[in-house]
């Protein structure tokens, strides 16, 4: 385990990772710095939302000596009623956002919370070629996110049961790798293989870092193919996983 260590306002502050995640960590702690100079952090009904995760600060003594540790939610089991000193998780997908970010060169990325819904075709949880595209949210707390079947020959002709609508925590089970697109823009859309990115195009059809001539051409027909589809009804919503 390392620890990444700081002094905040006469406190220590430590934070917990399996990785050497510096550049993630050292982001995370500057951010908690400059926040604690607006208000009162050290507080227990304090939250940050960072990124596509939420940290809290846990505090601890070791017989006379006050510190106090970075907690987040268990995107493992149940973040929204448990937390875990490790980090790691949330500084993995920090970096994957940020690194997709700029390859893309994204000036203005459209941040999503792990709480955030995604909707997901249930045929495409476990399929080797799915997509992701992103429409604008239908309401607070949904993504826009859509994840579908590669090349789906019922595309636009599914009934409201194929379909699942679950928190993005949950794609950390299902396609990690998809977890570095949840801050592009609305019109991206990318393709994965197993979990491998194999192409990340623009709402303009603009060919992205990530992506090969003929993945860009399959994934502007996949688009074309959405939009037709979208065009159509719209499934309803189901809760659940």
């Amino acid at each position: 385990m390392v620890t990444f260590e700081t002094e905040i306002n006469n406190k220590k502050v430590k934070l917990y990772s399996n990785a050497p995640l510096q550049n993630a960590a050292t982001a995370l702690l500057r951010t908690l710095n400059s926040l604690s100079q607006q208000t009162n952090i050290f507080t227990p009904n304090f939250a940050l939302n960072f990124g596509w995760a939420r940290y809290y600060l846990s505090k601890r003594q070791d017989k006379n000596f006050v510190y106090y540790v970075v907690q987040t939610a268990d995107y493992r089991n149940d973040p929204m009623k448990l937390r875990t000193d490790n980090c790691t998780d949330a500084l993995i997908v920090q970096n994957m956002q940020v690194d997709t970010n700029m390859k893309a060169k994204v000036a203005e990325p459209e941040p999503t919370l792990y709480s955030d819904t995604i909707m997901v075709l249930k045929e495409a949880i476990n399929a080797p070629d799915v997509y992701m595209n992103r429409s604008e949210k239908a309401k607070n707390g949904d993504s826009g996110w859509y994840f579908g079947l590669l090349n789906d020959e019922k595309e636009g002709q599914h009934e409201p049961d194929d379909f699942v609508t679950v928190p993005t925590y949950e794609l950390m089970k299902i396609r990690g790798e998809a977890l570095r697109v949840l801050q592009m823009p609305v019109g991206t859309l990318a393709n994965f293989h197993e979990n491998t990115m194999t192409a990340l195009v623009d709402k303009d059809d603009n060919l992205l870092d990530f992506t090969t001539a003929d993945d860009r051409k399959r994934a502007i027909a996949q688009r074309a193919a959405a939009q037709a589809a979208q065009a159509g009804e719209q499934p309803e919503e189901n809760s659940g996983e």
